[in-house]
């Protein structure tokens, strides 16, 4: 293992108090199917966490489990030492596909969490509209999402998922739809947006340089049944031009060691 592997490994024993654990997670499909086993991951609070792997090791099950969406058949989900028994309203989930309602215009969309908590209508239109602004959609309140470009629909996704104001944001593969530019500049609007909201992130990817320039750790599962085998911290200065950072000789060696890690598990 190089030397800026091994620093990024060590470091991960100094990580900051996590406010999600994962303990012993399983999960049995059926009477047979094994998609999660023994899976342990520790999120700290703040910081955004990308789960990485191979196709079908488990990666969005977990979120899946972690959201309260599915219940596990072994082990436990910890959030502020509280055990996960279904959905809270401190997690929410950004889908890959947007869910948007198309009948909705992007303010009724994004106020739509707080609709359903019984927020007033001035109060959550105030909220949509902050959030709106936020993700870089002001103009944009009347319109319904089929008059949306892609990235403009998963802004809008996260722009709902930001204003419940949970502690947890949970992003499920969120700008694989997007063409690679978009995908570039909304991985830039997130670290930008995270600055200001300080959420904690578990984002899940299948690119090993997303979840590197993202990540302040990278879960990397093993291929199903699915465990956590390594946790690697990037610790990028990523204050610099963002087309610098990903010419940087640790970013470079981190993207080549993490592909070591996983390219005997693609068939």
């Amino acid at each position: 293992m190089n030397a800026t592997a091994d620093r990024a490994l060590a470091s991960a024993a100094t990580q900051a108090e996590p406010i999600l654990r994962v303990q012993d997670v399983g999960l049995v499909y059926g009477s047979s199917t094994v998609a999660l086993d023994g899976a342990n991951l520790d999120v700290p609070k703040g910081q955004l966490t990308a789960l990485l792997g191979p196709s079908g090791c488990g990666k969005t099950t977990l979120l899946k489990i972690i959201a309260g969406l599915i219940e596990p058949t072994a082990g436990a989900v910890y959030v502020n030492g509280k055990p996960v028994e279904g959905p809270g309203p401190d997690r929410a989930l950004v889908f890959q596909d947007f869910a948007l309602l198309p009948w909705a215009t992007v303010l009724d969309n994004v106020a739509f969490g707080l609709r359903a908590r019984g927020v007033p209508r001035k109060e959550r239109e105030e909220t949509a509209r902050h959030y709106i602004n936020e993700v870089g959609l002001s103009g944009f309140e009347d319109k319904h999402p089929h008059e949306l470009s892609g990235g403009m629909r998963q802004r809008a996704g996260l722009a709902r998922a930001l204003a419940v104001e949970s502690d947890i944001l949970m992003m499920d593969e969120p700008f694989s739809a997007v063409d690679e530019q978009m995908r570039r500049k909304l991985q830039e609007d997130l670290l930008d947006l995270l600055k200001i909201e300080k959420k904690t992130v578990i984002f899940v990817t299948h690119s090993i340089e997303e979840a590197v320039y993202l990540a302040d750790q990278v879960a990397i599962l093993t291929r199903r049944p699915g465990r956590v085998t390594k946790v690697i911290r990037p610790d990028l200065d990523r204050s610099g031009d963002v087309d610098v950072i990903r010419r940087l000789p640790q970013y470079v060696e981190l993207v080549d060691e993490i592909w070591a890690s996983l390219k005997h598990y693609v068939e």
